[in-house]
């Protein structure tokens, strides 16, 4: 668990015991609308960070590398020692150190980067 975890964890403790002692010296309905007020608010903060989240852009990084050696032998089968992926361009692919791939009787190889 990381510095960050366990902070995170830590003032999650503390906010749910403080909040228990608060409700603790509150009558029942008094309780129960700051019970509502609190959930409100942290449902639009959880929101917040969803999408904050969502929005960061921070990039993904696919790598490969030092990859044994594979045979493809008859129609249909496929050889890969790199990186096969469907769709577009694909950034952050980091490919090293594939190693031979071979392709017999009508497969396919492939040793780095393969789009279907």
């Amino acid at each position: 668990m990381s510095g960050q975890q366990r902070l995170v964890t830590g003032l999650t403790g503390v906010t749910v015991a403080v909040l228990a002692g608060v409700f603790c010296f509150l009558s029942w309905d008094r309780a129960n609308q700051v019970a509502g007020i609190v959930s409100a608010l942290v449902s639009v903060l959880a929101l917040g960070i969803g999408l904050l989240a969502l929005m960061s852009g921070r990039d993904t990084t696919v790598q490969v590398a030092n990859s044994g050696p594979a045979t493809a032998v008859g129609a249909g089968s496929h050889a890969n020692t790199g990186l096969t992926a469907r769709g577009g361009a694909h950034e952050g692919v980091e490919i090293d150190g594939t190693a031979a791939a071979r392709a017999e009787d009508g497969g396919r190889a492939n040793t780095g980067y393969d789009q279907l």
